[in-house]
């Protein structure tokens, strides 16, 4: 190999070498003004795997995120959108409305499109996503009116509409296929039936 050609190799590695030292830098310093100006990055916990004692009791703000920690009744396609933008604020999903992320899930309907009040009955026409969901069945999706969530009626195959009831109320079961109904203590899973 030439002279000419080592040079080359050597400064190709050196480029390379310098623009991989300049992504790590952008990416450490992206990471630290998010969590500098105040945002925190959220992550996807499974709580499946996590080890609580026996006497955790969830909090208060995490009460609309479910076991797999997931916001209730949002689709599982549309969850990226709910994340704060840089403005801590939630983007409307059919509307170029803004609203402050706070507002997402405070049981009033903010968005035109009742977006931002997905395990809630604050809007009207809302729809709630039971937490089990049909990926590959594109018509079909498991959901419900927000309605009807909470509301002492399992609409859900799964149960995952009445998340707020307490361990000792009463719920009336989903209609079998006789369209006989039930009171439960807790919502049987009728999904893969």
């Amino acid at each position: 190999m030439g002279i000419k050609k080592k040079k080359n190799v050597i400064v190709i590695a050196v480029c390379v070498f310098v623009s991989f030292i300049l992504y790590q830098l952008y990416f450490f310093l992206t990471i630290t003004s998010e969590t500098a100006a105040g945002f925190k990055l959220v992550t996807v916990i499974d709580h499946s795997k996590l080890i609580y004692p026996k006497d955790h009791v969830r909090s208060e703000a995490d009460k609309y995120i479910n076991e797999n920690g997931i916001i209730r009744g949002v689709h599982y396609a549309l969850m990226p959108r709910y994340r704060p933008d840089s403005n801590r604020e939630f983007k409307c999903l059919n509307s170029d409305q803004r609203i402050p992320f706070d507002q997402v899930n405070d049981d009033y309907c903010d968005c035109d499109d009742s977006s931002d009040e997905p395990s809630t009955t604050a809007c009207v026409n809302g729809t709630f996503f039971c937490d089990t969901q049909y990926p590959n069945k594109q018509v079909a999706y498991n959901k419900v009116l927000s309605n009807k969530v909470n509301d002492g009626i399992c609409d859900c195959c799964d149960g995952s509409d009445e998340w707020l009831q307490g361990p000792h109320q009463k719920l009336l079961s989903q209609s079998s296929s006789k369209h006989y109904r039930h009171y439960v203590v807790k919502c049987p899973s009728n999904c893969f039936k």
